[in-house]
């Protein structure tokens, strides 16, 4: 009975634990040189054409953290321990510069599972498709 009780204390605290962690996570703000940058891409050149293009690449890259929806609900999302943002809570995408979005997007996120999508990573996007995830990003997930 101890070893059940001392068991079932530690799954409890190490619940606990977790769950502190993953709600003090904060994203890092972007250095002031990435804040300062405004996306390459005018908003009213994205048609259909366009956000056909990129919704293939987001389906392909971020679908199953941040879901089709842009919810953070995605396949994956279940087994992350600091979960996915939602982009498409009310004011998230528009609170967010281009430049944040596209330092996080490119660099990922220290501490969490958002790994690093730029030119110099595994992924390797250029810059032209990280703008091009920004856009369809904004243009789907800005309520």
């Amino acid at each position: 009975m101890k070893i059940v009780l001392s068991y079932l204390l530690g799954i409890v605290f190490l619940s606990l634990n977790i769950a502190v962690i993953a709600a003090e996570h904060v994203t890092p703000t972007a250095p002031a040189d990435y804040l300062a940058m405004e996306s390459p891409i005018d908003m009213e050149d994205v048609d259909d054409d366009f956000l056909k293009k990129y919704k293939r690449l987001y389906k392909s890259k971020c679908k199953k953290c941040h879901g089709m929806e842009g919810d953070g609900q995605g396949s994956a999302a279940e087994d992350i321990e600091i979960k996915p943002t939602a982009f498409n809570v009310a004011g998230y995408m528009e609170s967010k510069k281009d430049g944040q979005l596209f330092w996080i997007i490119k660099n990922g996120s220290e501490g969490t599972e958002m790994e690093s999508f730029g030119p110099d990573s595994d992924a390797g996007l250029s810059e032209e498709k990280l703008w091009g995830l920004i856009a369809y990003m904004r243009s789907n997930f800005t309520k």
